[in-house]
């Protein structure tokens, strides 16, 4: 498949959008445009981007709200067929995905936020949100995986109806068309999972007389016009595989025995298991994995334990990330750009650890007085900025990881569920 530039994307979306915005309100701005050799400099380019919006699902009802985050101020409560179980940014920020696992439904809301390259500048637009009539139906959508400018959702297929798993890809670029890129249709159903590598699609596979619904194999499949093609399976087994992420170099995938590591050279994809530790408690394994893309060492999770996943020693380790033996971890998430991960601990202390420096404590931000014992709270990072977003209970916290403190604050009027973080990104680019 042709891969197309972020300016000629944006040339594209801004053509389709600019169609269908019949009578929606819209501001414009002009800005400089962005050199591609600054494209990685947040502190020159965050200067020239908003704040974005935050989307919120309703955990009672099947609205999403839009706030804007220069003022904190509702934008638009968006009405779905169903209540969002999940909600996700598209993989250019500008929609938010909202999965109705339950409803076998995925639905995408237009935040409004989107900017096109005009001569010698880019015309930021600031549109008001809106469902569009893109609509996914397929059996229990349950894993989506964005990466790059493409996204994958897995959807699982039912075990009791005999309904198969199917994988589609979809970028913003295809959602404001409302078509897919591609999809595939596997021959049982299967709590999967794939990773997208280019012009590659490793995904999982499981036999169809498995006891487990989960798989059990890793395939290798490329794109070919609006279908994928079967290249190769692995011959190492990952029993019982649960979660995947990536590296520039290396795609792992979680197994109840370890972690399966494939290296892409070129077009060659090899695999070697990473055996987990001898003295790993018995009944624990980790069962998905996160971290940088920059950084070999991956963040493996095991219930409440987390490991490093060195992928170059081939070593799973314990992350001891406590700075104080009685902390434990209330919820976890990343910045923008995966460059750090960040824990909130039971004390309200927001633990910050960088990629660069291979998970080391950076700092620690305090960010809660006390934490309720059954406080829930979630992490939403935006991509244009070094703020990250907590939602807990009816409040929205907003930290600056920069300057190492809490900058804000606002209420919200209903029971929030899932969120992301829409708008205009500090693009990073990173090719295999």
């Amino acid at each position: 498949m042709k891969i197309i530039s972020l300016e000629s994307l944006l040339l594209i979306c801004a053509a389709t959008v600019l169609v269908g915005c019949g009578d929606s309100e819209t501001t414009i701005t002009e800005i400089a445009p962005t050199p591609t050799a600054m494209v990685d400099d947040h502190d020159n380019h965050e200067e020239e981007l908003g704040k974005g919006r935050l989307a919120i699902a309703d955990t009672e009802q099947a609205i999403v709200h839009i706030f804007d985050l220069e003022n904190n101020t509702l934008v638009e409560s968006i009405t779905i067929t169903n209540p969002a179980e999940s909600l996700y940014a598209s993989p250019e920020n500008r929609y938010a995905v909202a999965v109705q696992r339950s409803f076998d439904t995925v639905e995408f809301i237009d935040g409004g936020l989107w900017q096109e390259a005009h001569d010698d500048h880019f015309d930021q637009h600031a549109d008001a949100p809106e469902l569009t009539s893109f609509t996914l139906n397929d059996v229990k959508p349950t894993q989506y995986i964005p990466r790059g400018d493409k996204a994958a959702i897995f959807f699982d297929g039912n075990k009791e109806t005999g309904a198969n798993a199917n994988l589609v890809l979809l970028s913003d670029e295809s959602i404001s068309a409302e078509q897919l890129i591609a999809e595939h249709h596997f021959e049982t159903y299967m709590q999967g999972t794939a990773e997208i590598r280019g012009e590659f699609v490793l995904t999982t596979l499981r036999e169809s007389d498995a006891e487990s619904s989960l798989p059990g194999q890793v395939a290798l499949f490329e794109i070919h016009e609006d279908h994928l093609d079967q290249e190769q399976v692995f011959d190492i087994k990952c029993p019982d595989l649960h979660g995947s992420f990536q590296t520039e170099t290396y795609i792992a995938f979680a197994c109840s025995d370890g972690v399966l590591a494939i290296e892409q050279q070129g077009s060659v994809f090899t695999a070697q298991k990473i055996a987990n530790p001898v003295d790993m408690s018995e009944g624990i394994r980790i069962d998905s994995l996160s971290g940088s893309a920059e950084n070999n060492v991956m963040i493996g999770h095991a219930g409440s334990s987390l490991f490093l996943v060195d992928l170059i020693t081939q070593q799973i380790s314990p992350f001891n990330w406590q700075p104080e033996e009685a902390l434990t971890s209330v919820t976890y998430g990343f910045d923008g750009h995966n460059e750090h991960v960040l824990i909130l601990d039971n004390e309200g202390q927001l633990n910050v650890f960088s990629a660069e420096n291979n998970w080391q404590l950076d700092q620690r931000i305090a960010v809660f007085d006390t934490l309720a014992e059954d406080a829930k709270p979630s992490i939403v990072a935006s991509k244009a900025h070094e703020l990250i977003y907590i939602i807990n209970g009816q409040e929205v916290t907003t930290v600056d990881l920069h300057d190492g403190e809490v900058v804000g604050h606002f209420d919200l009027d209903f029971a929030p569920g899932k969120a992301a973080w829409l708008g205009v990104a500090v693009e990073e680019e990173h090719e295999h």
